[in-house]
């Protein structure tokens, strides 16, 4: 097997090429992608670079001639490089609507997470696929002009996270060398979270806007359409692109689709608080 190549990752018609060097740069790039890779017909917006050399190992991520990052670590080129190709994904893309969430399915229906960083949406996503729901993505959804959600399936993401919360999801001990993990982050393959992932782009039935706060008891509020659709567009990233900044495909998105508000300071009680709007959606 070559130490030289380069993968073709792909997003909802976008792509971009990601090349490496060695065995451990091929490896970090199957680490972030695998559920990306494409062979798609378009030329790719942009090719990213991950070059591993010396050792210890020093990792550096490249644009071209441009240098993004050279170091140690894996956590910051991991993420930059999610981020770069996230970018080219939806800088000008218009054919759907770009959403700052995760997504899970029930039942082959599916289940929107949106929230801005901090907002727990990660760490409550790859809860739920413990607790049985079908994971799909923590980071970035298109909802498409038929209501359809196309996941951006990544590695779970979090940032900062409280470690005995974590514990609850992993055994990081056993996990290691399955992980990056680093004090700045951790990414998670959703894998060792639900060995029996399958992809897949659900009709959307359900909204949940998750927020985190510490000692917060559960409070679980239905959203209006108007308010759901208020609090979407500002997960919305492409809007920009889109007609009248989508406003009035959310409004008829929302006018359709269950949302609750959600604030929690623990999970304790949270699963059996949500079991009857979840058992609401299709079987």
């Amino acid at each position: 097997m070559s130490n030289n190549g380069s993968y073709t990752v792909g997003f909802s018609g976008q792509c971009v090429e990601i090349g490496y060097n060695s065995p451990e740069a091929r490896s970090l790039a199957e680490f972030l992608f695998c559920d990306l890779l494409t062979e798609s017909a378009h030329p790719p917006r942009a090719r990213y670079d991950i070059l591993v050399v010396g050792n210890p190992p020093q990792i550096s991520l490249w644009q071209g001639n441009k240098k993004l990052y050279f170091g140690e670590s894996k956590y910051k080129p991991a993420y930059m490089l999610i981020n770069e190709v996230i970018y080219q994904c939806i800088v000008d893309y218009s054919k759907g609507h770009a959403v700052h969430a995760g997504a899970l399915s029930s039942n082959d229906h599916g289940i929107l997470v949106p929230g801005e960083s901090g907002s727990g949406k990660s760490t409550f996503v790859a809860w739920l696929a413990l607790k049985g729901l079908h994971y799909l993505s923590d980071e970035l959804v298109f909802i498409s002009e038929n209501g359809d959600l196309q996941p951006f399936t990544r590695p779970i993401s979090l940032k900062n996270p409280d470690r005995s919360l974590l514990s609850t999801l992993i055994d990081l001990n056993l996990e290691q060398d399955k992980l990056i993990n680093e004090p700045q982050g951790i990414m998670i393959p959703h894998r060792l979270i639900q060995p029996d992932f399958q992809p897949g782009t659900p009709p959307l039935s359900l909204i949940l806007f998750p927020h985190f706060q510490q000692g917060a008891e559960i409070e679980i509020t239905p959203l209006s359409s108007a308010r759901s659709c208020f609090q979407l567009m500002e997960c919305h990233v492409n809007a920009r692109n889109i007609s009248g900044h989508g406003f009035n495909d959310l409004a008829e998105i929302t006018r359709r689709t269950e949302a609750y508000q959600l604030i929690y300071g623990s999970f304790d009680g949270l699963f059996e608080r949500l079991q009857p709007i979840l058992s609401r959606l299709p079987h």
